[in-house]
């Protein structure tokens, strides 16, 4: 019974991941540094379920610090959804050589009051920002029909880290509020009879509620990272209207849950 119990989530589970893959918008991991002093400087690097993603962060002041932040995607290197697709029709094998066409590269920039509290181990900080984000995708479905993806999307974000922080180990949870502003670009080509290609462009805003949890471990100046988070995306009225008209417009979404590992190098630049 535990074990029916057991295989019926982990489908449900791999499902929902599966499902939300194929997706234009690929959210960063949520930049979790608490920072202590003035000085510290945070760089980490982390290999993600949607990217590869490097951060770094600057305490210049007692409480204000910046933060920039950037991910990349290409091909397999991606999600599940490459992976996940065959290059052999009716293929229910999973490929690991579909390089694929998609292509995502991420930025962000923030600024942000950190160590609140004035604590030494618990910390609270809030950082706000802006982004952007081009992306592009291919998708032949093993027949003549070709189609083409393209968004370029513009985003601001406000966000609030809270956790425990030590020389050994770092916790807590994070929260992030970001709508993006899209230019989204299709365009349908249909070898086998030109009549029905087609192309188009839509202007849409979403809104995304991003919760995540963190983990690092180490000693001082070293430390690994886990994360894992999610991505609620929430339609405008803009994108609503547009569901008929773009043909696919799953590619619109967002992954819904991702995870990370990685590295992050600690150090204090300033004079003792």
């Amino acid at each position: 019974m535990r074990k029916n119990i057991f295989t019926i989530l982990l489908g449900c589970i791999t499902a929902y991941i599966f499902s939300s893959c194929s997706s234009m918008y690929i959210p960063s991991m949520v930049n979790t540094p608490l920072l202590s002093e003035q000085g510290e400087i945070q760089g980490e690097l982390s290999l993600t379920t949607n990217a590869l993603q490097l951060g770094v962060d600057y305490a210049f002041t007692d409480h204000l610090a910046a933060m920039a932040q950037t991910n990349f995607s290409y091909g397999n290197f991606t999600n599940a959804y490459d992976i996940y697709t065959s290059k052999e029709e009716d293929s229910t094998v999973l490929d690991l050589t579909n390089w694929g066409k998609f292509n995502n590269r991420h930025y962000e920039l923030g600024v942000g009051y950190y160590n609140m509290f004035n604590k030494d181990h618990f910390k609270m900080e809030a950082f706000g920002g802006f982004g952007f984000c081009h992306a592009n995708d291919e998708n032949d479905y093993h027949t003549n029909v070709l189609e083409k993806y393209d968004t370029k999307y513009a985003m601001v974000f406000g966000q609030l880290n809270t956790g425990f922080s030590s020389k050994f180990c770092d916790f807590g949870l994070a929260l992030r509020l970001a709508p993006t502003f899209h230019k989204f670009n299709w365009e349908t080509i249909d070898a086998a009879d030109p009549t029905n290609n087609a192309e188009g462009e839509s202007n849409f805003t979403m809104f995304h509620i991003e919760p995540l949890l963190f983990l690092r471990a180490g000693y001082d100046h070293f430390k690994i990272t886990a994360k894992a988070g999610c991505s609620f995306p929430f339609e405008s009225k803009s994108l609503q209207d547009l569901s008929d008209e773009i043909p696919n417009s799953m590619y619109t979404k967002s992954t819904l849950m991702h995870f990370s590992i990685g590295a992050c190098l600690i150090f204090n630049t300033k004079t003792k």
